[in-house]
């Protein structure tokens, strides 16, 4: 009999494997043997004899006591924690989760789009002060503008820039994107550009979306040459990871006006420090990277596990497979 062990376990409640879709994977596969364990010890108490691992998050010494172990699937889509030198060194295949993540944060970047074309942010500060902004808006910002007929670039084009580029296209937008392997999968509507031309969709954009991962590749790849190449009356909207982007250098664009703004839902530091002066800016949205967040998570989760879980026992190649050597 196969073992399972789910060992996703977090301070907060909400990131906890559930008991009910624990259930459902039971039930799903009776004839696999599924330990749920909520703390360190229990992983190191379990793992000798695990066949499956379900884990946020992989501690390398651990490896020692894994003599069985074939398969660590991760809940979330960034795997960035896990991939230590000790497990690249070994022949355990790792997938992740990803997809989980694309609906709520396609939805939360047009949230944060249409705060900034429709102004709605600052009516928002405006309320806050129990003014009536209209004219402070019309006089220091002007009209309010239209999704339609701009250009969305998006930068990473898996499941999250996929998701974004089906929602722009309902908003009537043009989308170019870019990314490694521009000729994987063609996406009707969708400009792919290779990465070399990432400087090109910073020209053109409106809207620069970054859902690319962290790799040795994209750290640092908004820095202040990028900042510049891009309008100034555009927006970057960052929900990839915090190290994409050069902070300060971001936080001199803000302020010097070389592009209109930034909404920003992950940080090079998290949390975000106090003396941070992105807080102080106007012409930022910050939010606690919270884009991903969602109640229907953990069903995303276990529909992914399940299916992959089924081939796995039939001896068949799994999805959402990473490579360890790029990270993702």
């Amino acid at each position: 009999m196969q073992k399972v062990v789910i060992a996703v376990y977090h301070q907060f409640e909400l990131w906890n494997y559930p008991d009910e879709h624990l259930g459902i994977l039971k039930a799903a596969f009776p004839d696999v043997r599924f330990v749920s364990v909520k703390n360190d010890e229990g992983i190191e108490a379990e793992l000798a004899d695990a066949d499956v691992l379900m884990t946020w998050r992989m501690r390398p010494e651990l490896l020692e006591r894994a003599n069985r172990l074939r398969w660590i699937h991760s809940p979330a889509a960034g795997v960035g924690r896990m991939l230590s030198p000790e497990l690249l060194a070994t022949d355990i295949l790792v997938t992740n989760s990803r997809g989980v993540h694309a609906v709520p944060i396609a939805e939360h970047v047009f949230g944060v789009m249409l705060c900034f074309v429709r102004r709605l942010w600052d009516c928002f500060r405006f309320q806050v002060k129990g003014e009536w902004g209209r004219e402070a808006i019309w006089r220091t910002h002007g009209a309010t503008r239209e999704l339609s007929g701009q250009t969305i670039g998006i930068v990473g084009f898996g499941q999250i820039g996929q998701e974004i580029a089906r929602i722009a296209a309902a908003f009537h937008m043009r989308i170019v994107a870019v990314r490694r392997h521009p000729s994987r999968n063609s996406f009707p509507g969708v400009e792919i550009w290779p990465t070399e031309r990432l400087d090109d969709l910073l020209k053109c954009a409106d809207f620069v979306v970054l859902a690319a991962p962290l790799t040795e590749e994209t750290r640092s790849l908004i820095g202040e040459q990028a900042l510049r190449n891009m309008k100034q009356t555009a927006y970057l909207i960052n929900v990839g990871r915090g190290k994409l982007v050069v902070e300060s250098a971001l936080v001199r664009a803000l302020k010097a006006g070389w592009i209109a703004g930034a909404a920003l839902d992950v940080f090079e530091r998290e949390p975000l420090p106090e003396e941070s002066e992105l807080w102080g800016l106007s012409n930022v949205i910050i939010t606690f990277h919270i884009a991903g967040t969602t109640p229907r998570y953990w069903d995303r989760v276990t529909e992914i596990f399940a299916r992959n879980l089924r081939l796995f026992l039939a001896g068949e190649g799994l999805k959402n497979l990473v490579d360890k050597e790029s990270g993702y």
